[in-house]
């Protein structure tokens, strides 16, 4: 909802507050792509030490099988769904 008030603007006033929006819609984008980057970003090994990249690969393995796993429940659930409309 806007409020209309009987200030007058100027040209400036807008290339102004333009630029404080830009300013601020960039500095928000900085913002999501940090938090975004910390959620998504891959397990990081602790150590240098060799197990790390078995852990890594077994991390991984879990990933995809309940990736598959998740698949599958709802390839069932949609398919029971259209099977009840017959």
């Amino acid at each position: 909802m806007t409020i209309r008030t009987n200030q007058k603007y100027t040209l400036e006033d807008i290339s102004q507050r333009k630029q404080e929006v830009l300013q601020d819609i960039h500095t928000q984008h900085q913002v999501i792509t940090g938090i975004s980057q910390e959620i998504f970003a891959p397990f990081l090994p602790s150590s240098n030490q060799g197990h790390s990249s078995l852990i890594k690969k077994f991390y991984m393995g879990m990933a995809i099988f309940d990736g598959i796993m998740v698949g599958m429940k709802l390839f069932k659930s949609i398919r029971k769904i259209f099977l009840r409309n017959r």
